[in-house]
């Protein structure tokens, strides 16, 4: 029985077991290799989902296309990757301009470089199609241009109703939504207020029309502020209003000197004091028309009161003046009184005396004054003094002479020709 051969199987067995441990190594080994690739691959699509929002800007987490929560400010964030999740980054944090020209004047090729003062259109209107204008509650029309600053305000509001990543759809809104807004505005102001004399209110009154609007619809977008480069009239009438505003520049500067010269001879002429001397006599015509005699009395006693102690400039200088004058003269005439009554009783008790004495010191004062000539006559002379005749008096007889003389022979020659007849020199 020893002797009997063994089944195929239990022959080849070693040879199997070997085989099947070393394939068993290699799957084992390709599953460690490949479950560390799949945590490779997992982080690094985790990682991927980070993102950094810059100073200017804010951003949304949209997670399948709803937004997730609050805006992300600046810093670095994480959110899963696409297409899970989508981060939506606007610059809200900065102003953008905007220019609209729709209410403008169309202007060619070849106008666009000129001034408006060079834009005919002669008798021609208004091309519908092409020329923007408002109408004025005056029935006028004007041409305006708007230029405008805007923010996003609310990232939120704007991802979720107006665009998720067009910035610029911001600005076609804004366009839309003026040119409805300024019919009604405009519609308030004259041609004149809505051209110079009320665009700041013109301006206010367009932005919170704006604001009223996107605030109504919701999409987060705020007119900061709202800027008129131009507005002006029809150029078929502008150069009529340009005149107009000449004239009412030249009325202005009128006044404004005229004020000025008011305020600086009122000044000159009365200092600070002159605002109440002009509420006095303010109210003194008043109580003269009601006839009033007592408040006029007292109206008069403050303006004396004003004039004498608190006026200043030429008025003040006068009043002081006719003070020191008044003093003066007072102490002078009773300087004289005194000298006379002085003199009264010497001349009453040596009238000669006094006469010789005072006719001595009257020598002795003009012998003194060196602006007095003196001429000195030796004894039993006499002095004669020629006084020849006056230049003029000469020269004016002289001329009186050729007149009546010279000028009845040359008045034919002196005929001078003038349209209606001749002028001759009398």
């Amino acid at each position: 029985m020893s002797d009997e051969p063994r089944p195929r199987d239990s022959v080849d067995h070693p040879s199997l077991d070997s085989a099947n441990q070393s394939l068993a190594d290699a799957l084992r080994t390709s599953f460690r290799i490949l479950k560390l690739a799949m945590i490779v691959l997992v982080i690094l699509f985790l990682l991927s989902g980070t993102f950094v929002v810059e100073q200017n800007e804010q951003a949304l987490v949209l997670r399948l296309g709803k937004p997730t929560g609050s805006v992300q400010a600046a810093g670095f964030h994480w959110a899963f990757p696409a297409p899970i999740d989508e981060v939506v980054k606007i610059p809200v944090n900065q102003s953008s301009t905007l220019a609209i020209d729709s209410h403008w004047l169309f202007l060619q090729d070849k106008e666009k470089g000129r001034p408006l003062s060079e834009v005919r259109r002669g008798r021609r209107g208004l091309h519908p199609m092409r020329d923007g204008a408002l109408l004025t509650a005056d029935k006028g029309l004007v041409h305006v241009q708007w230029r405008l600053r805007y923010r996003i305000a609310d990232l939120t509001q704007y991802v979720s109703l107006v665009s998720d990543t067009d910035v610029e759809r911001a600005g076609d809104i804004i366009a839309k939504i003026l040119e409805h807004a300024a019919i009604h505005v405009v519609s308030g102001y004259t041609t004149e207020e809505a051209t110079r004399r009320r665009l700041s209110d013109l301006r206010t009154d367009t932005r919170l029309a704006i604001n009223r609007a996107l605030d109504d619809l919701g999409t987060g977008i705020v007119v900061e502020s709202v800027e008129i480069p131009q507005a002006i009239p029809p150029v078929q009438t502008k150069r009529a209003f340009d005149q107009v505003i000449s004239e009412e520049n030249n009325k202005r500067t009128t006044i404004r000197e005229a004020e000025q010269g008011a305020r600086q001879l009122l000044n000159t002429t009365a200092g600070a004091a002159h605002v109440k001397l002009i509420d006095r006599l303010d109210e003194f015509d008043r109580a003269r028309l009601a006839s009033d005699a007592t408040t006029m009395d007292r109206i008069n006693a403050e303006i004396d009161q004003i004039v004498e102690h608190e006026a200043t400039g030429r008025v003040g200088t006068m009043i002081r003046n006719a003070k020191g004058y008044r003093t003066s003269a007072v102490q002078r005439m009773n300087g004289d009184a005194e000298q006379y009554r002085t003199l009264l009783a010497e001349y009453r008790q040596a009238p000669t005396l006094l006469l010789t004495r005072l006719w001595e010191e009257t020598k002795g004062r003009l012998f003194a004054n060196p602006n007095i000539t003196k001429v000195y006559r030796p004894a039993g002379t006499q002095i004669r003094i020629r006084v020849g005749l006056d230049p003029r008096q000469r020269d004016r007889k002289e001329r009186d002479s050729y007149l009546q003389n010279a000028l009845p022979e040359a008045r034919q020659e002196l005929e001078i020709k003038i349209p209606g007849g001749p002028l001759t020199v009398p």
